[in-house]
């Protein structure tokens, strides 16, 4: 009974120590940073998942059959649009999730309905008519992956040991690691609600060697280093604040959790969107962020950038210092309700 009474009493004082973390302040060292409108040239609704590869700046942003938006940043001016939805060669069924790769100069379309990842140079991006890229396929598919040293990192609903998944350059799996934040508490879930409710966004660095993963419904990020096929963890932030339950097939949200990372772009720096606000006091959102925090890849904190507008989606030019981003715009005629943005950092 002694033993018993012992355990209960240690199981109260780690869930109280858990509850009592403080949330890391990462508003230190802030700059307020202000931006102007980018003229797309085009008619654009809700820009998202932006990249930037010089001097292009790429967008999925559905329009008629087509799903990516391409824009000049030097000329200021659209180029084209491409990728059609479909099952045909050079064709995509969304959603769709794009990324690009510094180390290796390419970019790249994940079909997560599918598995499949295209493959694109950014020369037939601008030249070509009829683009049929290469294209790999993932075992179990993810629903996020990037680039990293010889192969893939991935996160989604897998059926098997880990929270992510390393792959080769070809989409086989090499290993399965990393534990959910709320250990114990996720043995009870199934992979499907273990990835809704611990789900994240993943920055690489350029040199593939690091990556990092913020969740956006409780507050954790953490650090990993890749190294002979395996990932290390170097570096963690969280308070185990999770007030939201996957269950009868859908999120179910408390209006006090606290939506955290909204989105990642990775290259000399890891960055990380983040919003701080209650569910509630987000508009019931789960969506968009007012401040771009800025790491290392050892984990460390460096500075943060504070914008009045919301952002949806944002890259990086890091040789010239601008953050490019899709932002909230109550006043779009259009009807999508966005703009795009450049701030100067």
């Amino acid at each position: 009974m002694l033993k018993k009474n012992a355990n209960i009493i240690f199981i109260i004082l780690l869930f109280s120590s858990c509850n009592n973390l403080q949330r890391a302040d990462f508003s230190s060292n802030e700059t307020i940073i202000n931006g102007k409108k980018i003229d797309i040239d085009c008619m654009i609704g809700q820009p998202h998942d932006l990249i930037y590869f010089d001097p292009l700046l790429l967008f999925l942003d559905v329009y008629d059959n087509t799903l990516v938006t391409v824009f000049d940043t030097k000329n200021e001016q659209f180029v084209r649009r491409f990728i059609s939805r479909g099952n045909g060669p050079g064709e995509a069924i969304p959603p769709l999730r794009l990324f690009v790769s510094d180390a290796d100069k390419l970019i790249y379309g994940l079909q997560t309905q599918t598995g499949h990842l295209n493959i694109y140079e950014p020369i037939d991006i601008i030249n070509k008519d009829n683009i049929i890229p290469e294209q790999i396929f993932f075992e179990n598919m993810p629903t996020y992956v990037r680039k990293v040293k010889n192969g893939y990192i991935g996160i989604g609903p897998l059926f098997g040991g880990g929270r992510f998944r390393l792959y080769d350059s070809v989409g086989n799996i090499v290993s399965e690691f990393g534990e959910y934040p709320f250990r114990g508490r996720e043995e009870e879930m199934n992979p499907m609600e273990r990835y809704g409710v611990y789900q994240g966004y993943v920055s690489a660095s350029a040199d593939g060697n690091y990556f990092a993963i913020g969740t956006l419904y409780c507050d954790n990020l953490e650090f990993y280093r890749i190294e002979a096929g395996k990932a290390e963890l170097i570096k963690k932030y969280e308070t185990y604040d999770a007030k939201a339950v996957y269950y009868g097939g859908r999120m179910r949200i408390d209006d006090d959790c606290i939506i955290n990372y909204n989105g990642a772009y990775g290259d000399k720096y890891c960055y990380m969107l983040h919003s701080g606000k209650t569910y509630l006091e987000n508009g019931r959102r789960t969506s968009g962020g007012s401040r771009i925090i800025v790491f290392d890849w050892n984990g460390n904190y460096l500075r943060s950038y504070k914008t009045e507008e919301i952002i949806m989606s944002f890259c990086i030019d890091e040789e010239n210092n601008i953050i490019y981003a899709s932002v909230r715009d109550d006043n779009d005629v259009s009807g999508g309700g966005f703009s795009m943005m450049q701030f100067k950092i």
